[in-house]
Protein backbone atom coordinates (compact mmCIF):
# COMPACT_ATOMS: atom_id res chain seq x y z
CA UNK A 1 0.00 0.00 0.00
CA UNK A 2 2.69 2.08 0.68
CA UNK A 3 4.39 1.93 -2.70
CA UNK A 4 0.52 2.64 -4.44
CA UNK A 5 0.38 5.88 -2.26
CA UNK A 6 3.90 6.82 -3.47
CA UNK A 7 3.09 6.36 -6.98
CA UNK A 8 0.02 8.49 -6.09
CA UNK A 9 1.91 11.37 -5.00
CA UNK A 10 4.77 11.00 -7.62
CA UNK A 11 1.95 11.39 -10.23
CA UNK A 12 -0.20 13.93 -8.72
CA UNK A 13 3.31 15.94 -7.91
CA UNK A 14 4.48 15.00 -11.21
CA UNK A 15 1.02 16.40 -12.52
CA UNK A 16 1.13 19.67 -9.99
CA UNK A 17 4.58 20.62 -11.53
CA UNK A 18 2.96 20.09 -15.03
CA UNK A 19 0.58 22.07 -14.31
CA UNK A 20 2.49 24.93 -12.47
CA UNK A 21 4.90 25.03 -15.19
CA UNK A 22 1.86 24.95 -18.05
CA UNK A 23 0.50 27.96 -15.80
CA UNK A 24 4.00 29.74 -16.06
CA UNK A 25 3.97 29.70 -19.72
CA UNK A 26 0.40 30.93 -20.35
CA UNK A 27 1.51 33.72 -17.51
CA UNK A 28 4.29 34.97 -19.72
CA UNK A 29 2.39 34.05 -22.99
CA UNK A 30 -0.32 36.87 -21.30
CA UNK A 31 2.58 39.37 -19.51
CA UNK A 32 4.27 39.26 -23.50
CA UNK A 33 0.67 40.16 -25.42
CA UNK A 34 -0.11 42.49 -22.34
CA UNK A 35 3.05 44.41 -22.51
CA UNK A 36 2.91 44.63 -26.61
CA UNK A 37 -0.65 45.74 -25.82
CA UNK A 38 0.66 48.16 -23.29
CA UNK A 39 3.50 49.44 -25.67
CA UNK A 40 0.63 49.80 -28.87
CA UNK A 41 -1.50 52.22 -26.56
CA UNK A 42 1.89 54.25 -25.17
CA UNK A 43 2.81 54.75 -28.98
CA UNK A 44 -1.01 55.52 -29.74
CA UNK A 45 -0.42 57.92 -26.50
CA UNK A 46 2.22 59.54 -28.13
CA UNK A 47 1.04 59.75 -31.98
CA UNK A 48 -2.32 61.63 -30.33
CA UNK A 49 0.14 64.18 -28.12
CA UNK A 50 2.56 64.72 -30.83
CA UNK A 51 -0.72 65.26 -33.24
CA UNK A 52 -2.17 67.86 -30.70
CA UNK A 53 0.88 69.88 -30.13
CA UNK A 54 1.37 70.52 -34.00
CA UNK A 55 -2.55 70.62 -35.13
CA UNK A 56 -3.91 72.73 -31.81
CA UNK A 57 -1.74 76.04 -33.03
CA UNK A 58 -2.18 75.33 -36.78
CA UNK A 59 -6.39 75.40 -35.71
CA UNK A 60 -5.93 78.47 -33.21
CA UNK A 61 -4.43 80.39 -36.16
CA UNK A 62 -7.33 78.98 -38.53
CA UNK A 63 -9.82 79.81 -36.11
CA UNK A 64 -8.41 83.12 -35.66
CA UNK A 65 -8.33 84.06 -39.29
CA UNK A 66 -12.22 82.86 -39.41
CA UNK A 67 -13.38 84.94 -36.98
CA UNK A 68 -11.15 88.25 -38.40
CA UNK A 69 -13.26 86.99 -41.77
CA UNK A 70 -16.54 86.87 -39.54
CA UNK A 71 -16.15 90.23 -38.72
CA UNK A 72 -15.52 91.68 -41.97
CA UNK A 73 -18.17 90.39 -42.98
CA UNK A 74 -20.41 91.59 -40.71
CA UNK A 75 -18.83 94.83 -41.55
CA UNK A 76 -19.01 94.77 -45.02
CA UNK A 77 -22.51 93.14 -44.28
CA UNK A 78 -23.41 96.56 -42.41
CA UNK A 79 -22.46 98.81 -44.62
CA UNK A 80 -24.20 97.33 -47.60
CA UNK A 81 -27.11 97.70 -45.37
CA UNK A 82 -26.39 101.32 -44.86
CA UNK A 83 -26.11 102.15 -48.28
CA UNK A 84 -29.40 100.21 -49.45
CA UNK A 85 -30.90 102.49 -47.01
CA UNK A 86 -29.41 105.52 -48.51
CA UNK A 87 -30.05 104.01 -51.93
CA UNK A 88 -33.96 103.64 -50.63
CA UNK A 89 -33.92 107.44 -49.33
CA UNK A 90 -32.91 108.61 -52.66
CA UNK A 91 -35.26 106.47 -54.83
CA UNK A 92 -38.05 107.86 -52.36
CA UNK A 93 -36.90 111.52 -52.94
CA UNK A 94 -36.57 111.14 -56.48
CA UNK A 95 -39.74 109.76 -57.02
CA UNK A 96 -41.49 112.74 -54.49
CA UNK A 97 -39.36 114.70 -57.27
CA UNK A 98 -40.79 113.40 -60.37
CA UNK A 99 -43.91 113.56 -58.82
CA UNK A 100 -43.40 117.24 -57.86
CA UNK A 101 -42.00 118.33 -61.26
CA UNK A 102 -43.97 115.82 -63.59
CA UNK A 103 -46.55 118.08 -64.30
CA UNK A 104 -43.73 120.78 -65.01
CA UNK A 105 -42.44 118.68 -67.03
CA UNK A 106 -45.19 117.55 -68.86
CA UNK A 107 -46.28 121.44 -69.24
CA UNK A 108 -42.59 122.16 -70.83
CA UNK A 109 -43.05 119.18 -72.62
CA UNK A 110 -45.81 119.91 -74.89
CA UNK A 111 -44.58 123.40 -75.19
CA UNK A 112 -41.55 122.38 -77.18
CA UNK A 113 -43.96 120.24 -79.33
CA UNK A 114 -46.22 122.99 -79.99
CA UNK A 115 -42.90 125.15 -81.55
CA UNK A 116 -43.51 125.63 -85.10
CA UNK A 117 -39.87 124.46 -86.06
CA UNK A 118 -40.66 125.08 -89.65
CA UNK A 119 -41.54 128.91 -89.13
CA UNK A 120 -38.57 129.14 -87.05
CA UNK A 121 -36.12 128.55 -89.64
CA UNK A 122 -37.67 130.57 -91.94
CA UNK A 123 -36.88 133.56 -90.07
CA UNK A 124 -33.62 132.64 -89.36
CA UNK A 125 -33.53 132.34 -92.96
CA UNK A 126 -35.42 136.06 -93.22
CA UNK A 127 -33.04 137.51 -90.64
CA UNK A 128 -29.71 135.83 -92.33
CA UNK A 129 -30.81 137.47 -95.34
CA UNK A 130 -31.34 140.76 -93.90
CA UNK A 131 -28.39 140.56 -92.07
CA UNK A 132 -26.02 139.17 -94.29
CA UNK A 133 -25.31 142.59 -96.45
CA UNK A 134 -25.01 144.34 -93.34
CA UNK A 135 -22.54 141.78 -91.64
CA UNK A 136 -20.45 142.07 -95.15
CA UNK A 137 -20.22 145.93 -95.28
CA UNK A 138 -19.25 145.80 -91.48
CA UNK A 139 -16.31 143.41 -92.18
CA UNK A 140 -14.83 146.22 -94.82
CA UNK A 141 -13.91 148.71 -91.52
CA UNK A 142 -12.16 145.98 -89.70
Amino acid sequence: MGDTENKEQNVTSATSEEILAEIRNLTKKKLFWQKIGTCCIAAIAVIVLVTMVIVIPQLEATLNHINDTAIKAQDSLNEANTMITSITEASENFDSLVAKNGEGLTNAVESMSNIDFEGLNEAIKDLQDAIGPLAAFMSKFR
